[in-house]
This record gives C-alpha cells, sequence and structure tokens, in this order.
C-alpha cells in the first residue's frame, strides 16, 4: 500500500484554495459588470423616451370664406395740366414796337398791372393834333354863338317896328333869315366841336393802350413779347386766371358715359408730394375719329407744387360691380407669367394648392372667375410658411370675402 507524504497533501489543499479564490473574484467581476450596464440601460431610457417624436401642433391660421362681393369699377384718366382759363393778350397797335417788358414767365400779376409799354411817340402827335382840332372847334362855336346871339337880338329889335311901318316886311324877311342862318351856323360849330372832342377820345385811348395791362389776376404762362419788337398779331402773353390748373386728360369711349361733372378725383402729379384734390369739370361731347377716345377736364384745386404742362394721372370710380366670388387679394400667391392660385382647406383642414383664374383686381379684392366656388374655405394671407399637406386650424370665426 503506497503512503501520502504530508508535504504533498499541503500543496494540494493550496492549489484548491487558490482555485476557489479565483472562482469567487470571476463571479464578483460578473456581477459587477451586469451592475454597470443594468445602471447604463436605466440612464439611457429617459433619453430615448425622449427622442420619442410627437405629432406636431395644427397651425393656427386666419382663413376666409369665398363669396359674392363687390368691385369699384375704376376707370384711369391720364394726360398733362393745363390752365383752366388761359388768357390769350394781344395788343390792338400792331404796328407800334415794344418799348419795355415789365414781367417774366411765372410771374404772378393782379388785374390792371402792365405787363409791357409801347412807344408812344406816334401816338403822342395824333393826341397833340386831336386836341388842336378841339380848340379850334370850340372857337368856332364861341364866335357862331355870338353871331347868333347878335342876330337874334336884331330880329327882336325891329320885329315891333313892323305895325308901325317903320320898317318893311322885306326888311324883317331878311334879319329872320340871318337869325336862322346864324342858329344853323351854330348849330353846325357844336357839331365839330363834337366831332373833334370824340377825336381826342379816340386818340387818348389809342394812346393808353400803349400799355400792356393784365385782364386778370393770375399767373403769367407764356411770354413772346420782346422790347423792340412790332406789336404783331400773336399774342404777346397768355395769362392762366387765378393760377387754377386742371388735368386734360383722355378716357376710352366705352367709358364716358359713366364719366359725370361733379365725380371727386385725386390728381397724381409727378414730383408733387400729395395728390392734388380736383373734381370732374367737363366731359367732352365728341370722339376723337381716330383714337376713340374722348376727353375729360378734371379741375384741380390750388397747389403751388403743380406746374401747367406737367404729366398727371387719376383713377376716377364710376359705381361698383356685383361679383359671384371674391377673395381678398392677400390670399392670392402669383407665380410665373402672372399664373395664381389659393390654398384651400378641406374638412379636416389641410392645405392643397388650386389654380385660379382672376378677374378684376382693386388692391384689397380679386374677382375669382373660374377654380374656386362661393363658400370654399381658403387661407386669407399667402404665406411661404404654409405648404401643401399642412393642417391648419382656423385662427378667427370665417368671414366671407368683401
Amino acid at each position: 500500500m503506497t503512503s501520502t507524504s504530508p508535504m504533498s497533501m499541503n500543496a494540494a489543499s493550496r492549489r484548491k484554495t487558490l482555485l476557489a479564490r479565483h472562482r469567487y473574484s470571476l463571479a464578483a467581476a460578473c456581477a459587477l459588470a451586469m451592475a454597470a450596464l443594468a445602471a447604463l440601460a436605466l440612464r439611457a431610457a429617459p433619453a430615448a423616451v425622449a427622442e420619442t417624436p410627437q405629432a406636431a401642433p395644427a397651425l393656427r391660421v386666419t382663413t376666409v370664406v369665398a363669396g359674392p362681393g363687390t368691385v369699384p369699377i375704376r376707370i384711369a384718366v391720364s394726360g398733362s395740366l393745363v390752365g383752366r382759363d388761359e388768357i390769350a393778350i394781344r395788343t390792338p397797335l400792331q404796328d407800334q414796337r415794344i418799348a419795355a417788358v415789365l414781367v417774366e414767365e411765372g410771374d404772378w400779376v393782379r388785374a390792371g398791372q402792365p405787363l409791357a409799354t409801347l412807344e408812344t411817340d406816334t401816338l403822342d402827335a395824333q393826341l397833340r393834333q386831336a386836341q388842336a382840332t378841339l380848340g379850334r372847334a370850340r372857337a368856332q362855336v364861341q364866335q357862331q354863338e355870338a353871331l347868333n346871339a347878335e342876330a337874334q337880338t336884331q330880329l327882336r329889335r325891329i320885329a315891333p317896328l313892323v305895325r308901325s311901318g317903320s320898317v318893311s316886311a322885306q326888311q324883317i324877311d331878311q334879319q329872320q333869315a340871318q337869325a336862322r342862318s346864324s342858329a344853323a351856323a351854330l348849330a353846325a360849330a357844336r357839331a365839330e366841336q363834337e366831332q373833334a372832342r370824340a377825336g381826342v377820345a379816340q386818340a387818348q385811348a389809342q394812346r393808353d393802350k400803349a400799355a400792356l395791362l393784365a385782364p386778370a389776376d393770375g399767373i403769367v404762362s407764356e411770354r413772346h413779347a420782346r422790347a423792340g419788337a412790332l406789336g404783331g398779331d400773336a399774342p404777346l402773353f397768355k395769362l392762366i386766371r387765378d393760377g387754377l390748373l386742371e388735368l386734360d386728360g383722355e378716357v376710352p369711349e366705352s367709358a364716358l358715359a359713366g364719366i359725370l361733372p361733379g365725380m371727386p378725383a385725386r390728381v397724381r402729379v409727378p414730383g408733387a408730394t400729395d395728390a392734388v384734390a380736383g373734381s370732374v369739370r367737363r366731359v367732352s361731347p365728341k370722339v376723337d375719329e381716330a383714337t376713340r377716345m374722348g376727353r375729360v377736364r378734371i379741375a384741380l384745386e390750388a397747389a403751388p407744387a403743380i406746374r401747367a404742362g406737367s404729366f398727371a394721372a387719376t383713377t376716377l370710380e364710376t359705381g361698383q360691380d356685383a361679383l359671384p366670388v371674391v377673395v381678398p387679394q392677400r390670399a392670392v400667391t402669383f407665380g410665373a407669367q402672372g399664373a395664381a392660385s389659393v390654398m384651400v382647406l378641406d374638412a379636416a383642414g389641410r392645405v392643397a394648392r388650386r389654380a385660379v383664374t382672376l378677374g378684376r383686381l382693386n388692391g384689397s379684392v380679386a374677382e375669382v372667375r373660374s377654380g374656386l366656388d362661393a363658400g370654399e374655405r381658403l387661407v386669407a394671407t399667402a404665406t411661404a410658411f404654409i405648404k401643401e399637406g399642412d393642417i391648419v386650424t382656423s385662427a378667427q370665426p370665417e368671414a366671407p370675402a368683401r
């Protein structure tokens, strides 16, 4: 029988102890690793929950219902500013030369103010001659008055002597004839005196015409007078009475029937800060045969900033048209080549883009001729934040477009 030594038994015992310790260490390490993994999983779980996508809330937008509405009937008028009452000023003294020009274009003048003066040498001579003729006529009247008085006195003196026979009938007849002759000569002298007086008045009037005066208050719009030139028969000045202007505009013949005198207007003039108030003064009774356009005169209120000859334009509102379907113009998106579309909502609030055909636009309302029916709901303001397929809710009670 084989016997075991004590040393061998001790070595085996130590090996068993070390193996047991390794087992315990490995188990502990595995337990710790599993615990760490569990802790990491617990930390990651809330983040995973937070990253889970949620449904986005529906957008709130302003909506409107397409429906009947009205669009103003507007007529564009354009043309030039002209004087409401422009006066051409000429001189009747066409053969007289202009001595001095006293005003320039753009000057404001008062009625009776001198605009220019003509040379007066010839006119002064004519006036002096007429005054001399009047002087001679007055002297002739005085002479005939004396002769007539003497003849009448002689007739009265001898008339009583006829009954006594101291004076013959022939003598009395001669005295009566002389008295009648002297009275006729006096009447002729007085007529010549009146004629001479009229000649003086005429010469004075011609002399007064040498001063060219403004016939009314206003602005000098044109000045053709030149010192040293003959007066001639062409206008020397043009004057806009009271400085008032008006728009002389053209409109198509089809629009003339809707334009009435008194209609208000706001006329836009390039360079003027604000539009100028006015009203229709006159509508032309005829149409140009070549252009088929009629003319409209719009009287303007006084405005120092505007000038005759300037371009001007306005838009007249002549009434309202009732239309079956209109929408706010801000709800329309305009694409390439004028293509128009709106964002229509279905019953669930889903957005769909729809092409529409527009009619008249007035800056706030658009007429829809096709592509949209009355009663359909749409987004009131076109915006890039809303896309086709989005689901939206109305931010306010639905209201029909106006």
